[in-house]
C-alpha cells in the first residue's frame, strides 16, 4: 500500500465518522436543577439526555424557550423534541414519548413556616389560595380536585407572591423549589419557607418528540437504548450525585 493511498483511507475514514454522527436539537426551558441556560449545576437532565444520546453516536444541542412555547413548537413540528415532561393521556396522543424515564420527581406544597399546614386529602385545601404555573401538569390536576389555583407565567413569581402572602402555597418539584428559593432570596428570607412532606405527585419525567418529524420514533428508540446503557454503566447515578448534591 502506497503512502498516498494510506493517507486517502485515513482521510476517508475520518470524513465518514464525522458524517455518521447524527446531530439533533431539542427545545427546553429554565427548570434548575434539571435544565438551565445559566446555572452550571442546574443541568442534571441535560447531561443525562446528552450522554444517553452520545452512547448511540448522536450529538445533542439545546435551544431555550418558555416551557409553554417549547411544547407547542414540538407539537406542531417546528422543533424535534423537548424534556423533561410528565406523561399524561393527552401527551401520549400528541407526542412520541420515550419508554425510559429520564428522572423521577416528587412534587410537594411549599409554604411559609408561619402557616400550620395540615392536609391528608384535597378537601382539606379548599380554603387556601394556591399558586400555579401556566403549562405545568399539576395546575389542571389541582383544579380538577376543586381547588383555587391562580396561574402565573413563571414559577419564580409564585414564590415571590408566597413571601408577600398573596397566596398560601405553591406546588413545585422538591429540588426545583429549593433551588428557586435560594436563588431568589437571601438565606434569611429563604429560611421562612418550608414544604409539606406529603407528595402531590410522584412521577417520572420523559423525552417527548414531535409526531410530525419522520424519524422521531427512531430517535426515541435510540434514546431509550442509550439511557439504558447509561443507567447500566453506573454513570447515570454519578451524574445525579455530581449535580444534585453540590
Amino acid at each position: 500500500m502506497t503512502k498516498l493511498l494510506r493517507v486517502f483511507i485515513i482521510v476517508w475514514l475520518f470524513v465518514f465518522s464525522v458524517q455518521a454522527k447524527e446531530m439533533l436539537t431539542l427545545a427546553i426551558g429554565e427548570w434548575a436543577p434539571y435544565t438551565s441556560s445559566t446555572e452550571k449545576n442546574g443541568k442534571i437532565a441535560e447531561h443525562i439526555v446528552r450522554e444517553a444520546f452520545a452512547l448511540e453516536n448522536i450529538e445533542v444541542k439545546y435551544k431555550y424557550f418558555p416551557w409553554k412555547r417549547a411544547i407547542v413548537l414540538v407539537q406542531r413540528g417546528d422543533e424535534l423534541g423537548t424534556f423533561p415532561w410528565y406523561k399524561t393521556p393527552q401527551r401520549q396522543k400528541d407526542f412520541i414519548i420515550s419508554k425510559e424515564a429520564i428522572l423521577v420527581s416528587k412534587t410537594v406544597f411549599f409554604h411559609l413556616k408561619s402557616l400550620n399546614l395540615q392536609w391528608s386529602k384535597y378537601e382539606d385545601l379548599k380554603n387556601y389560595k394556591i399558586g400555579g404555573t401556566l403549562g405545568f401538569y399539576y395546575t389542571p390536576y389541582l383544579k380538577k380536585q376543586g381547588l383555587k389555583v391562580e396561574e402565573v407565567p413563571r414559577e419564580e413569581m409564585n414564590f415571590k407572591k408566597l413571601l408577600l402572602r398573596r397566596i398560601d402555597m405553591v406546588p413545585a418539584d422538591f429540588y426545583v423549589g429549593y433551588n428557586i428559593l435560594y436563588k431568589l432570596f437571601t438565606p434569611q428570607k429563604a429560611a421562612l419557607f418550608t414544604n409539606h412532606p406529603k407528595s402531590i405527585l410522584h412521577d417520572r419525567m420523559y423525552l417527548m418528540l414531535s409526531k410530525h418529524i419522520y424519524n422521531s420514533q427512531q430517535i426515541a428508540d435510540s434514546f431509550d437504548k442509550g439511557l439504558l446503557k447509561l443507567k447500566g454503566s453506573g454513570r447515570y447515578d454519578k451524574i445525579i450525585d455530581e449535580f444534585m448534591f453540590k
